[in-house]
């Protein structure tokens, strides 16, 4: 298993990017769902998304002031946990 992780980073150019992969079970399955955006896009956030070869997505955002983010991972088996991401 390679467990999955999301973090959420600026770059050099104070760009904000949330990062998530979704993980792999011994069974080649995902171990979280994909994200679901629509909570992001209802509060009229824009953003672009890069798609790794390995299922994980890079979303970058067009708004350079966020400071954290609130995400739900809901695991294959229905768990769900709540991260709080914040920028530093």
């Amino acid at each position: 298993m390679i467990p999955g992780f999301i973090t959420l980073y600026k770059d050099n150019k104070n760009n904000i990017h949330l990062y998530f992969y979704k993980g792999l079970r011994d069974n080649d399955g995902f171990y979280y769902n994909d994200l679901n955006l629509l909570a992001i896009e209802n509060a009229g956030y824009t953003y672009k998304i890069i798609n790794y070869n390995d299922q994980a997505k890079e979303i970058v955002f067009d708004n350079k002031n966020i400071k954290s983010m609130t995400c739900k991972l809901i695991s294959y088996d229905g768990n769900i946990e709540n991260k709080i991401l914040k920028i530093r």
